[in-house]
């Protein structure tokens, strides 16, 4: 089972069922949709439900991802995949909760907990070149450049340009107390 994390403003805790409605609601948003690589639009509660069996419940070998709660419910999910050499980072936000920094402050603490807790020498992750708010986050989290790749974007049916990024273990303590 995951732990519950607390940060200054959020709540990190394992997904749950009765999220899901939530999840639905704010994924759903062809805003948010449209900068992830597996999500589709529309995005129902029948995906919601097919994502959670596959990810959210905790598995020793599958995706680890947590709700950001911002008091009030989840606002949105962070996740680090499946324990392995390089495992990937995603999340993504609702909508209505961009542009406050939570999507920093959440970062760095599953980052911070997945090196705690875990052998992980490095972790990767990746945006598309356009989402240039995802890239900063990246960047503040000691994510550095490994190059351009080929998105697959499911709700957009194409293939689109993105930026392949990679943090180090070493890297991560002294960009993580930078900024927010």
């Amino acid at each position: 089972m995951l732990p519950e994390l607390g940060t200054g403003r959020l709540l990190l805790r394992p997904v749950v069922p009765e999220d899901l409605p939530v999840i639905t609601r704010l994924i759903g948003e062809y805003d948010v949709a449209k900068m992830l690589a597996r999500v589709p639009h529309p995005y129902s509660l029948e995906d919601a439900r097919y994502w959670y069996g596959l990810n959210a419940v905790c598995k020793e070998d599958g995706e680890r991802a947590f709700a950001i709660d911002g008091g009030s419910g989840l606002i949105g999910v962070v996740s680090v995949g499946s324990p392995a050499e390089a495992p990937e980072f995603g999340y993504w936000l609702g909508k209505d909760y961009w542009g406050r920094g939570f999507m920093s402050e959440a970062g760095r603490a599953i980052l911070a907990w997945l090196f705690e807790t875990t052998e992980t020498k490095r972790v990767m992750s990746g945006a598309l070149t356009e989402n240039t708010a995802s890239l900063n986050v990246l960047k503040k989290l000691g994510f550095e450049d490994e190059g351009p790749y080929l998105l697959p974007i499911r709700s957009r049916d194409a293939e689109l340009p993105g930026a392949r990024v990679m943090l180090r273990r070493e890297r991560f303590p002294a960009a993580a107390g930078t900024g927010s």
